[in-house]
């Protein structure tokens, strides 16, 4: 990935968020003096969690991948670099952002290399510490750098659905404060937070959960963006007055997940000349799950006892209750109330003819539809040397098979229609999400490829085939048995989302309750970019885009 000239984040700036389930990590504390400031990277900017009893509201910096830290709010100043730089689109579903034309400043929703890449997680907090229902993220002011004072501009933070259109915001001060937003355990999401001129913005947030003895929680901090042409060094984080100069002990934090394995690995491996070697995995005869709903990192390799594994990290059940699953013991249900309708819009012609019936698992969750991503946070590098390879090197199914990510122009990542193989280089520390794009029912065997090379010089590739059960059918005997967990349900039933903010204290729905795709042409695509708005914008969107394409092995 490369640094964004202005305009070009118009268009990865839309794409849908990414959630991470936890794993067993033990970040430092760093001491309540220590300042940063933080213009890259993935930081997971509003992060609440349980120490010593009580609820803190932290920052999770991450923009150093192999030092990650967790830091007081108050400590830190965010910038946003000049060449965030966007404009509004001419497009009236995009109208709360401002006029056509006009300059934005933003931080997207898909990580750009060179840009502050900001989100927010409950994954430290867990139902035996809080209620899970009763978490709220309020943004209770918004005020300028001097103390009291006006902000420069407007900020807002929304998402974006799988084809483009903006959801329901999350915050918008151009409405009045304070805003509610509700939180689900085991979130990591993130999405679009625009700025309307550049300056120094300091936001009041205040998390409030009830423990589950029935104590209420709250703690307030203040976050400092500086936005565009603004030297941040110069800038106090904060609410403006010199950072606490007494110093803390640095604690440490352990988030615990039960980690285990469905079914025994059964392998065999070769060595090819060069020290490379490959990790080929047979299919277990039982043991197997149907997923449906939940989030799932479908693609997540590890290093295990020195070989390159990859395995499906399994988080239905909760960010608590991850399960690591073979490939092979998994089958991935797109169920019935997934279907959509392909645009009519040129950009979407890959997925096949405007108005025919698709089934989507989508980028941006969705109750009671899977929710399907890929990572390499399992790795590191300690264990691994460069970029990841990840490859679809066949399809066995009744219809095409796209992986595609979405913004105002779609990019994809895997289109079996145009042949295959096709490849994609992962950074470590990477988790995505995009949409998997099915165009009939039936059930799918896509097999992936992914390779690494380990630290000590040693290449490795690892080969497994997942199943993809889509539409009405029997899920549970998708692998040739009785899998446990699906078989096939109809349920259409959708979820209505929340409206935008408009009075104090009113409520947005939270993340992952938003209507699910539209199955014509109102709700989702009635909110579609239409294509003569996106003439311009696209041009410039599909230079930048295609550089990040996935790339086509000879």
């Amino acid at each position: 990935m490369r640094n964004l000239k202005p305009r070009t984040a118009a268009v990865l700036g839309l794409l849908a968020a990414g959630l991470v389930l936890p794993f067993a990590v033990t970040l430092p504390t760093v001491a309540a003096q220590d300042t940063a400031v933080v213009d890259h990277g993935h930081v997971d900017a509003v992060a609440p969690r349980i120490v010593d009893g009580r609820l803190q509201l932290q920052y999770k910096d991450g923009s150093q991948p192999e030092s990650p830290v967790w830091r007081e709010p108050g400590t830190v100043v965010t910038h946003v670099k000049p060449e965030s730089r966007i404009q509004v689109p001419d497009d009236p579903n995009y109208a709360f952002l401002g006029d056509p034309g006009d300059d934005l400043w933003i931080i997207p929703q898909d990580e750009i290399q060179g840009i502050v890449w900001a989100g927010w997680n409950t994954e430290s907090l867990t139902a035996s510490q809080v209620d899970p229902g009763s978490v709220r993220w309020t943004l209770d002011a918004i005020s300028g750098d001097k103390r009291d004072s006006a902000p420069p501009g407007a900020m807002t933070i929304f998402q974006g659905g799988s084809f483009g259109e903006p959801l329901p915001r999350v915050f918008d001060t151009h409405l009045a404060l304070p805003q509610s937003y509700g939180l689900v355990l085991g979130t990591h999401a993130h999405a679009n937070w625009t700025f309307d001129a550049e300056g120094v913005y300091r936001l009041t947030f205040t998390v409030t959960a009830t423990a589950a003895d029935g104590q209420p929680l709250a703690d307030t901090e203040t976050y400092t963006f500086a936005i565009g042409d603004v030297d941040p060094s110069t800038v106090e984080p904060g609410t403006g007055a010199q950072p606490p100069t007494t110093t803390t002990t640095p604690t440490t934090t352990t988030s615990t997940t039960t980690s285990t394995t469905s079914t025994t690995r059964t392998t065999t491996t070769s060595t090819t000349s060069g020290g490379n070697s490959t990790t080929t995995t047979s299919r277990p005869a039982d043991g197997c799950v149907v997923l449906h709903d939940g989030h799932v990192d479908a693609i997540a390799p590890r290093v295990l006892a020195g070989r390159l594994t990859t395995q499906v990290k399994d988080g239905t059940a909760g960010p608590d209750k991850v399960v690591w699953r073979e490939p092979d013991t998994v089958v991935l249900h797109a169920v019935p109330k997934s279907k959509n309708t392909i645009p009519n819009d040129p950009a979407y012609a890959f997925l096949g003819t405007a108005g025919s019936p698709v089934w989507m698992i989508p980028q941006t969750q969705i109750p009671g539809i899977v929710w399907a991503g890929w990572n390499t946070e399992e790795l590191s590098a300690a264990t691994v040397q460069g970029d990841v390879t990840w490859r679809l090197t066949t399809v066995d199914g009744p219809g095409n098979v796209a992986v595609f990510l979405t913004g105002l122009s779609p990019t994809a990542v895997f289109n079996a229609a145009d042949g295959l193989p096709d490849t994609r280089s992962i950074a470590l520390g990477t988790h995505a999400h995009a949409n998997w794009a099915f165009t009939a029912e039936g059930v799918y065997r896509l097999t992936f490829t992914v390779t690494a090379t380990l630290a000590s010089g040693e290449t490795q590739t690892d080969t497994d085939t997942y199943t993809f059960a889509v539409g009405d059918v029997d899920a549970s005997a998708a692998l040739g048995g009785r899998c446990a967990g699906g078989g096939g349900t109809t349920d259409t039933s959708t979820t209505q989302p929340g409206p935008a903010p408009k009075n104090p204290g009113e409520t947005p729905a939270p993340q992952g309750s938003t209507k699910p795709l539209a199955y014509t042409g109102v709700g989702g695509l009635g909110l579609l970019i239409p294509l003569g708005a996106l003439l311009l914008i696209g041009g410039v969107a599909l230079l930048i885009l295609f550089r990040r394409r996935t790339k086509k092995s000879p």
